[in-house]
């Protein structure tokens, strides 16, 4: 099967995925951690119709970049075989950034989502507008918070957030940290992270 993109997942980074923006001409290589054991039903049903586009790799190593080498090396291994397609890292760690910028200094065509949304090149990437203002009320709150003292991990921001949100549901506060990464409020960098308010 000839592939014209491939999207490489640092799935201890993000679970998120939507099949509405993978047809045929996509390989999925979703990359795992030694500590991910278990993976959620409902993705291996989303993920088996699409056959042999999907390639899941367990791989060994611990440690917070652990995964990071072995995408890099994946990258370099489909880039070296086939420099013309398209490569996109699924990721919400800004450590892959310099390798793509040098990447694409050598004419791959590469780049970082951190939405399956930014697959579609027919819209914009876009927040619902539901969720605009609690947005903007985390934002302003996390304002307050001193830098060194604002959540470092996923996690930590959830419970956050949901002090603040008290009416929302698990799901709705896991959409406002996912909508923070898509208008690039927040990034990870060397697993923790990151504030741009």
């Amino acid at each position: 099967m000839n592939f014209e993109r491939y999207i490489l997942v640092d799935y201890e980074n993000v679970q998120n995925f939507s099949g509405d923006f993978i047809d045929e001409s996509t390989k999925l290589i979703i990359l795992r951690g030694e500590n991910q054991k278990k993976l959620p039903a409902e993705l291996i049903e989303m993920t088996q119709p699409w056959g042999a586009s999907v390639e899941w790799h367990g791989v060994p190593g611990k440690g917070k970049n652990a995964l990071d080498f072995f995408i890099a090396y994946f990258l370099g291994f489909f880039v070296s075989m086939a420099a013309d397609k398209e490569y996109i890292i699924y990721s919400k760690d800004t450590g892959y950034d310099p390798l793509i910028r040098y990447l694409s200094t050598r004419n791959i065509r590469i780049r970082r989502i951190v939405s399956f949304q930014e697959l579609d090149i027919d819209k914009p990437v876009y927040i619902d507008n539901t969720m605009t203002e609690d947005l903007e009320r985390v934002r302003e709150n996390l304002q307050k918070v001193p830098a060194n003292k604002r959540p470092k991990t996923k996690k930590s921001l959830r419970g956050h957030i949901k002090t603040l949100l008290k009416t929302k549901t698990d799901d709705e506060i896991i959409k406002v940290v996912e909508d923070m990464f898509i208008v690039k409020m927040i990034y990870m960098e060397n697993g923790h992270i990151k504030y741009a308010l």
